[in-house]
């Protein structure tokens, strides 16, 4: 199922229960060590697996880049916030991930229309797409400064 993409002007809610929180200079050189410590957290806490690291590592490369190049303008001076949670709901978890840049955000008509088949040789546009389609929840919040993203725990079947 693909998520609607949803910007909203409100504040995000707080994350239920934080797990991980770090704040970075809006340089990309932090980008893949960020990324690396985010799954590293999810993994260690059995919210991840490892088949799933590479889709999320995408999902945070988007999110990631566009705070600190779109919302931040690549300004070293001002920081990119993320923050690790998980909520339990029943039996089931969830982990959350929430990235606050100090931008604008964006308006959705910006974004190419994925029932279009060219929207995926556009320029931008993909890593959202994506993130619509892998993500059990998404939701952009300050107008798109703020984004929240999460997955249920999938957990890997054992084999006997």
């Amino acid at each position: 199922m693909t998520l609607p993409l949803i910007v909203l002007d409100e504040l995000a809610p707080a994350l239920p229960t934080v797990l991980w929180q770090r704040t970075v200079p809006s340089q990309l050189a932090f980008k893949a060590e960020l990324i690396k410590q985010i799954t590293a957290v999810l993994v260690d806490h059995g919210l991840l697996t490892d088949d799933d690291c590479p889709w999320l590592a995408l999902c945070l490369d988007e999110a990631i880049v566009n705070g600190m190049l779109h919302g931040n303008e690549a300004d070293a001076t001002i920081p990119l916030r993320v923050s690790i949670g998980v909520q339990t709901l029943g039996d089931a978890r969830r982990w959350l991930i929430r990235i606050d840049d100090q931008g604008s955000g964006f308006s959705p008509a910006d974004v190419p229309d994925q029932e279009e088949a060219d929207s995926l040789l556009l320029e931008h546009g993909r890593g959202i797409r994506l993130m619509r389609e892998w993500l059990d929840e998404l939701c952009y919040y300050c107008h798109g400064s703020t984004i929240l993203m999460g997955r249920d725990a999938r957990h890997p079947v054992l084999s006997g």
